[in-house]
């Protein structure tokens, strides 16, 4: 089986500027996705199976990477639990920080520190300007010329369309690669369509919940 990308380190470099890691997305937003991103990850290598708003553990062989075999773990350890909106809204809490922490430890952030509003803040910085924006590069030009895509790419471009990120990827793009993002969402496979729908879901209450 091909390796399957880890979809949650190139979701934290397109919800972050390049230079910077300035944040683009509400704060709920980037950890919804997040957590999408994680349950992607073990379902592009077939571990979960997303069916009727729920997630089921398929094959408990534990991932190489650590990050992914935990997630795996608590789904197993948790049987009861199988709502899909219930395993986003847990996975949120740590996503960020985890997701950080995986970077961070392969060398592609540095942690900053700052204040705000007489406040201690970290903001995680990339060491590389190239590999950080790598998936924005390549989620923009597929759009702007109407490609097909691998599975890995449609999982993210989907992702960015969910969360509100593609405002930010069709930004300056042309009409025709709306109109893309759209048919290729339209098209995604059926897990990764119901995931999307719920994710999308989630992230406009805890948005709009925020805002109120």
């Amino acid at each position: 089986m091909a390796m399957v990308p880890a979809l949650a380190d190139e979701f934290f470099r397109l919800a972050h500027h390049d230079t910077t890691g300035r944040p683009l997305l509400h704060p709920r937003a980037t950890s919804l996705g997040l957590a999408t991103a994680l349950l992607g990850e073990l379902l592009g290598s077939k571990k979960i199976l997303v069916q009727e708003r729920h997630v089921y553990p398929l094959n408990r062989t534990p991932p190489d990477d650590a990050l992914t075999h935990a997630t795996l773990d608590q789904l197993i350890a948790q049987p009861q639990h199988t709502d899909v909106r219930t395993w986003l809204e847990f996975l949120s809490a740590s996503g960020y920080a985890d997701v950080a922490g995986r970077l961070w430890r392969a060398g592609h952030l540095r942690p900053v520190a700052g204040r705000r509003r007489l406040r201690q803040t970290v903001t995680y910085v990339p060491t590389d300007l190239l590999v950080a924006a790598g998936p924005w590069i390549r989620l923009t030009e597929i759009l702007r010329r109407g490609e097909a895509v691998y599975w890995a790419d449609g999982f993210l471009l989907c992702l960015a369309a969910a969360t509100g990120l593609d405002a930010h990827l069709l930004r300056d793009g042309p009409p025709k690669a709306a109109e893309h993002l759209q048919r290729l969402c339209a098209a995604a496979p059926g897990q990764i369509g119901e995931l999307m729908a719920i994710t999308a879901a989630v992230v406009g209450d805890a948005v709009l919940s925020y805002r109120t």
